[in-house]
């Protein structure tokens, strides 16, 4: 079973505090008696006064300047009191300020110690030892030198070969425009062109049609004239 959360600790800071504050509270319920006191006394005064009785009323009047005395001087501890609680809890504030201070103060020098510049110079020296370190793995790959200027030429002129070729490929070549200023063109005729007529075209096409069957039929004619001759020849 898990354990509940652990008590705050009390210290004799607290205990003083809190039995200072115990102390204030009697004296404002001391007060509050002394004050209901004095009013009764009041009251029993003019009872008094009303019934003829002088002695007895300078009676109940004394008591209630003694009361009024005490009441004072409970109102000077009051403040007494409350300057010292306020003393003490304002004391309990600087300590903690103080520890705070001194808390952030060595966690301060700790972070200069780690940072101090001979570990900085020794992290950089060994930031450069790693570069160095990879140097070398890529001059043994021959990956580490850089180009000679001649290597450098040839990269150039290989560039713009490839470049011109590139340009070559969509260079689309387009005719040459005609220089003749003057070019001789057919005139537009004048006159209107007017089409046969619809109907005459067709009777045309049905003429022609005809003549076409009337040929056939003669070949016809002519080819079986030829086949009623030979036999008689033979």
């Amino acid at each position: 079973m898990g354990q509940g959360p652990s008590q705050p600790k009390i210290t004799a800071q607290d205990r003083a505090i809190f039995q200072l504050k115990q102390q204030r509270d009697k004296l404002k319920q001391y007060q509050r008696k002394l004050n209901s006191i004095v009013e009764r006394q009041k009251s029993l005064a003019k009872e008094a006064v009303n019934n003829k009785q002088p002695e007895k009323a300078k009676f109940y009047l004394r008591s209630k300047k003694q009361q009024e005395s005490t009441i004072l001087k409970t109102y000077d501890q009051l403040d007494n009191l409350e300057s010292l609680i306020g003393t003490i809890e304002f004391k309990l504030i600087e300590k903690d300020v103080l520890y705070g201070l001194q808390e952030g103060n060595k966690v301060l020098s700790k972070l200069n110690s780690e940072m101090s510049a001979d570990k900085i110079d020794k992290l950089l020296d060994d930031v450069e030892d790693e570069r160095l370190k990879v140097d070398d793995v890529l001059n043994m790959l021959g990956m580490g030198a850089g180009l000679s200027n001649s290597e450098e030429h040839e990269v150039d002129e290989e560039f713009e070969r490839l470049q011109k070729e590139a340009e070559d490929k969509f260079d689309i070549k387009l005719p040459d425009v005609p220089k003749h200023e003057n070019i001789n063109l057919p005139e537009v005729p004048k006159e209107r062109i007017e089409s046969p007529p619809i109907e005459q075209a067709r009777e045309q096409a049905r003429e022609q049609a005809r003549e076409q069957a009337r040929e056939q039929e003669r070949e016809q004619d002519r080819e079986t004239d030829r086949q009623t001759h030979e036999p008689l020849a033979a």
